[in-house]
């Protein structure tokens, strides 16, 4: 990788930008404990990874599998709620936990940024590099980055289910290359997906970065970050100075 001479960031949202508090597993196990029999974290995580994996390789490389659904976004996800039902055992009527969950979901209070975030996006503008986000996410979330106040940091955001292309595909790479107006080249991602990000990234014509915080990926060979604040020295340009 090349340690200067980028003019763009782009980064994905989710495990890079923020994370949902409670976890996916916690809130899940809060609901369907309500509707119907207790449940606790430890019995959904596996489930719910599970399902999340599989949904993962079902979608088409190209296509936003929200789109894809017939019936949209909301048929996806019920799709995914009801599947987590069925392998759970559980009583609650997937009706009632998809429209307590996507409520959930939607609230920007229930994501939190990653500390060093707004810093990192902050000293990166006043260097004039210009930011973008690029995730593989449904249409709740451009509300979710403007209920956190991230949305200023961007010069634009490309979410897959208003693209109607995902990540890995270079479709939606180089759509946001043109919006910057910057050649792919000079445009480093960063992201928690090796295949989606890292891969897709790449093979794109952009650099690329993983975000690795858990430590995943120690014995791999992706270049790796285990924080926002140490991509900040792989740019070029001036430093900020300024207050």
């Amino acid at each position: 990788m090349r340690s200067n001479g980028f003019a763009a960031v782009s980064f994905d949202a989710g495990n890079t930008l923020l994370a949902a508090d409670p976890a996916p597993p916690v809130l899940y196990a809060r609901v369907l404990s309500r509707l119907g029999a207790e449940v606790t974290a430890e019995e959904v995580g596996p489930v719910f990874a599970e399902v999340w994996a599989e949904a993962q390789q079902d979608a088409r490389d190209g296509l936003d599998r929200y789109q894809a659904a017939a019936g949209g976004e909301r048929a996806w996800w019920a799709g995914f709620v009801r599947e987590v039902l069925e392998r759970l055992g559980h009583d609650a009527s997937w009706q009632d936990a998809l429209e307590r969950l996507y409520a959930a979901f939607t609230r920007p209070e229930l994501w939190r940024v990653f500390p060093e975030v707004e810093g990192v996006l902050d000293r990166l503008r006043r260097r004039g590099v210009r930011l973008a986000v690029i995730s593989n996410w449904d249409t709740r979330l451009p509300g979710i980055l403007d209920g956190l106040g991230l949305t200023a940091h961007f010069h634009t955001i490309a979410v897959s289910s208003l693209e109607g292309v995902e990540k890995p595909s270079a479709e939606i790479f180089h759509r946001v290359a043109a919006r910057l107006d910057i050649e792919p080249g000079r445009i480093l991602h960063v992201g928690d997906s090796p295949r989606e990000d890292y891969e897709g990234a790449r093979a794109a014509g952009l650099e690329a970065v993983l975000v690795d915080r858990p430590g995943l990926f120690e014995s791999s060979p992706f270049r790796r970050v285990s924080n926002l604040t140490e991509i900040e020295a792989m740019i070029g340009g001036p430093q900020d100075t300024g207050p």
